[in-house]
């Protein structure tokens, strides 16, 4: 393991002592369901699910930073943009924004709401805001499991403003999205177990997220070169994609991933590392030719729900 590692964790650390997160190698701070990390190299930012909270700290010592709130119910993502914070609000349906100076979080100083249902009486009841990515010329697009619909914004000193929306097939579920520098989007369908290939603006595929029979929540997606990646929550899978001459993706391979429920992974040297939050394992994998093949590395860690490369 060359690259070091930030973890978010549900559960306990490495050493069982409480709920946080963790550097690998480095340390651990205790911090309430961070559901998702990042960092700009100097601070660590974890939106804590449970409290409807943001939160910083030093990435060399760990030390708490500030936190403050974000002013919506279960964040589960964000996005440093221009000097703020801005945290998709999964339970809500709302997005924060909150100024950042030298890693420390301000006061919540905007909230944008969105509004509406989809198919799925049990999981799009109301709007679940669940990624936040950010775009060239002051483009922020969010993406709304609940209401089926990628939201777009422009944002400039620290306001967001509604300036259109893709929607997706009903009942799509979109949880996250990667972008191919051609300017095609790939929405992981979270609810649909399908890869939703966008080219300006319009479906130009639908493909299935994975080959296994029986229920499936489509979590991370990512893109390496003409390969895409996602991972697959039920049959515990990655599932490699080639991208073809016209973007679209073709499944090359299906792998275990070595642990249940794959919430996240990330790309890490030449391979990538999965987040198996329900046995609370992280595993290695090395790309060969653009799949992915288990190199035995596992670590024990509690209930991972992010894992972000330093």
């Amino acid at each position: 393991m060359t690259t070091r590692l930030v973890i978010g964790s549900y559960t306990s650390d490495m050493a069982g002592t409480g709920v946080g997160l963790s550097v690998v190698p480095g340390g651990h701070v205790a911090s309430p369901s961070p559901s998702y990390v990042i960092t700009d190299g100097s601070y660590l930012y974890a939106v804590n699910e449970g409290s409807g909270e943001v939160s910083s700290y030093a990435l060399d010592t760990l030390e708490v930073l500030s936190t403050q709130s974000t002013g919506g119910q279960w964040p589960c993502h964000l996005a440093l943009i221009d000097g703020y914070l801005l945290a998709a609000n999964y339970g809500s349906g709302s997005v924060s924004v909150h100024p950042v100076v030298d890693g420390t979080i301000g006061a919540r100083t905007s909230l944008v709401q969105h509004e509406g249902t989809g198919p799925n009486p049990e999981r799009q009841e109301g709007p679940h805001a669940h990624q936040i990515v950010p775009g060239p010329g002051g483009r922020v697009t969010v993406v709304d499991l609940g209401i089926d619909r990628l939201v777009h914004y422009t944002f400039a000193d620290g306001t967001l403003t509604r300036v259109g929306e893709t929607p997706l097939p009903p009942g799509t579920g979109p949880r996250h999205v990667a972008v191919h520098p051609s300017g095609r989007w790939y929405v992981a369908g979270e609810l649909n177990s399908t890869v939703v290939t966008l080219a300006d603006g319009d479906v130009a595929a639908i493909t299935p997220c994975t080959a296994v029979d029986g229920p499936n929540q489509a979590s991370a997606i990512a893109i390496a070169g003409d390969h895409l990646y996602v991972a697959n929550r039920g049959p515990d899978t990655i599932t490699a994609f080639r991208l073809d001459a016209a973007g679209v993706p073709e499944p090359i391979a299906e792998v275990p991933t070595g642990g249940h429920w794959p919430r996240d992974f990330a790309l890490v040297d030449d391979g990538l590392v999965v987040a198996n939050e329900r046995s609370n394992t992280l595993t290695w994998f090395t790309l060969e030719d653009g799949v992915p093949v288990p190199t035995g590395r596992t670590l024990e860690t509690g209930s991972p729900t992010s894992v972000r490369p330093l």
